[in-house]
């Protein structure tokens, strides 16, 4: 099955553009700037690990069983499009299935108050007061560049899950 360039736009449109809805035109300019979307079929599924053709045959990309469940996609099957989100270092921030957007993502702009060694949580201070998350798996790592008392912008997925972390501008 071929992707069409048309759907890859209107998917990348799609996932971008009515994303954020964030207090701060900065913050929302940072993460926007930062990712990229685009469609991809799944071509295989072994083990629970979804295997996902990309246009332009670039490398297959693969959804952990873990970040499959995670994002409802526990029932996938091969030849379904999904539209996948990644950041700038080309690391997969979200996926979803084709005619759903990522609307229900949100963005926190705080002062990084702690970071767990294991990369499994975070907490914020923000004007609301301590707020505390859980980590993407894959998103953890950006937490070694970051130290406490450092201004971020932090981005949750629709189960309030960081995916994303950014020093604010």
């Amino acid at each position: 099955m071929r992707i069409s360039r048309h759907v890859v736009v209107l998917a990348s449109i799609m996932m971008v553009a009515p994303v954020y809805s964030v207090t701060g035109a900065q913050a929302e300019e940072v993460m926007r700037e930062a990712h990229h979307g685009f469609a991809g079929v799944i071509s295989k599924i072994e083990s629970g690990m979804l295997f996902v053709k990309t246009p332009d045959n670039l490398q297959l990309r693969t959804i952990s069983p873990n970040k499959a469940d995670r994002v409802g996609l526990h029932e996938a099957r091969k030849g379904e499009t999904v539209l996948m989100l990644v950041d700038s270092g080309n690391v997969l921030l979200d996926v979803t299935r084709a005619g759903r957007a990522f609307a229900d993502h949100r963005m926190i702009v705080g002062t990084l108050h702690y970071a767990d060694p294991y990369w499994s949580e975070i907490q914020l201070s923000t004007p609301e007061g301590f707020e505390r998350f859980d980590v993407d798996a894959l998103a953890g790592s950006k937490l070694s560049v970051l130290q406490e008392g450092v201004h971020v912008t932090v981005e949750l997925d629709a189960d309030n899950v960081m995916i994303d972390i950014q020093r604010s501008r």
